[in-house]
């Protein structure tokens, strides 16, 4: 059978009617159908207990995964506060869920309780007939330990099963994130869809970031703090490559300013900045590795739009054919540097894929996806779009 799709949002104050709206609008567009899933990102101004049982009493309990965003993305635009949900109906369509708290403590061991309860469509994937799999994967945004999560992820889900998705995250508080399943709602947790179709699903990532200086040594570094570029303190370093850099002008140069770190294919893994310390060091979102080579990138709007597009096209090209719906996790600080053009940059993913393509997504805190080869890595600044293939 054919994948349908349909999309609601609601900005709706109260959180149960802004659910129950976002959802009675997704899935109404259905009928006479029923959703076999539904997908939603919610923002931080709600009670997420209270929109997600707003959302199942729409959906007549379908089976539901869902975060909490720096915002929410949908066919009519982009928004800061609102809930957004995506319903998909198909005979042959599947969404397993598994829910798992702990992940800033222990990511690894959240990884294995996740692959375990998911071990029977993991399984799965190894039967080529089965059709098309994917983990679609929501974790706190605010661990900290997020490059760790993947890459224990990847391995535990194995290579058939292509892991994407975001870090779930609030507006720009950094103080908690939420993730649910069907009527579980957590914080500090992964909320894990392994969805499988007999249609194809595609994913593209991109990030439009190009280098703006010389390539620097990481001489010295601990999780998400970089002490030292060359053998000396990091900020030193930054200053001399950019005189006018100062410790108050730092959070709105790195806004366009990540770190790139070149990847055997060719490609950067961006890895954002968040502040400077005392010492001269650097604190980052994600990790960043000792003895790598890094460099500060810099960026447009355009190049950005362009690599949307790319991602878009990366995407739909693995489908062959029309997109059911895509799933977009475009990164919050993104948002923050283009402002009023975010809209511009989804409105350049939806003239790729066709302006009837049912759109949702989420303003997330950091990207999962895999490159065009090897496992899932964790992205900074990226956008990835995740398409559902129709027939």
């Amino acid at each position: 059978m054919t994948t349908h799709a349909a999309t609601g949002a609601s900005q709706i104050e109260h959180s149960y009617n802004a659910g129950f709206a976002a959802a009675e609008q997704a899935c109404s567009q259905l009928a006479p159908h029923l959703p076999t899933c539904l997908i939603a990102f919610t923002t931080d101004t709600y009670d997420q207990a209270a929109v997600v049982q707003g959302i199942r009493a729409a959906s007549q309990q379908a089976p539901l995964i869902g975060c909490c965003a720096g915002g929410i993305i949908s066919n009519a635009g982009t928004y800061t506060n609102g809930v957004v949900v995506l319903a998909l109906t198909s005979d042959a369509l599947k969404l397993d869920l598994g829910l798992v708290a702990g992940v800033k403590a222990d990511p690894s061991k959240v990884a294995d309780q996740l692959a375990d309860q998911l071990a029977d469509q993991l399984e799965a994937a190894l039967d080529q007939a089965a059709g098309s799999q994917a983990a679609l994967v929501l974790v706190d945004g605010l661990a900290g330990t997020l490059t760790d999560f993947v890459q224990h992820a990847t391995a535990a889900f194995g290579p058939l099963c292509p892991m994407v998705g975001g870090g779930a995250g609030d507006s720009f508080q950094f103080k908690q994130t939420y993730q649910f399943v069907n009527d579980q709602v957590i914080s500090d947790g992964a909320a894990v869809g392994v969805l499988q179709s007999p249609t194809p699903m595609g994913i593209g990532v991109q990030h439009g970031w190009e280098p703006a200086a010389r390539g620097l040594v990481v001489t010295r570094s601990e999780g998400t703090i970089i002490y030292e570029l060359d053998g000396r303190p990091a900020f030193a370093v930054y200053q001399e490559l950019f005189p006018d850099l100062t410790v108050e002008n730092f959070g709105r140069f790195v806004i366009d300013h990540p770190i790139g770190l070149p990847q055997i294919n060719g490609e950067f893994l961006i890895r954002d900045p968040l502040r400077t310390h005392p010492d001269g060091s650097i604190e980052c979102i994600a990790s960043v590795p000792k003895n790598v080579v890094a460099h500060i990138m810099h960026g447009s709007p355009e190049t950005l739009f362009n690599a949307a597009q790319l991602a878009t096209k990366r995407a739909l090209a693995a489908i062959e054919g029309p997109p059911a719906a895509l799933i977009i996790f475009d990164c919050v600080s993104r948002l923050a540097m283009l402002g009023d053009e975010a809209a511009t940059e989804v409105q350049r993913i939806r003239e790729v894929a066709g302006l009837d393509v049912p759109v949702v997504g989420m303003f997330s805190f950091g990207e999962i996806a895999a490159a065009e080869t090897g496992g899932a890595l964790f992205h900074n600044k990226t956008v990835v779009v995740y398409a559902i293939g129709q027939a």
